[in-house]
């Protein structure tokens, strides 16, 4: 269990984090834990700025709707 997951679980997000896309892992734990910026994301993953935006944003909403 990576950190990311622990802390959903604690916070009671659980089962929205196993909703999440791979990659929406990925880029929620590199932007909140990690402090990357949409820009370095997508250099890292080689795809556009916004790509990585609308992925965060959606894996965010899986989170919060999910578990509502």
């Amino acid at each position: 269990m990576n950190t990311l997951e622990k802390i959903l679980i604690k916070i009671e997000l659980g089962k929205g984090y196993e909703r999440l896309t791979k990659r929406e892992k990925k880029v929620i734990n590199l932007y909140y834990l990690e402090g990357y910026k949409d820009e370095e994301i997508a250099r890292f993953y080689g795809i556009s700025q916004q790509a990585v935006n609308k992925s965060r944003k959606k894996g965010i909403n899986k989170l919060i709707f999910v578990s509502q």
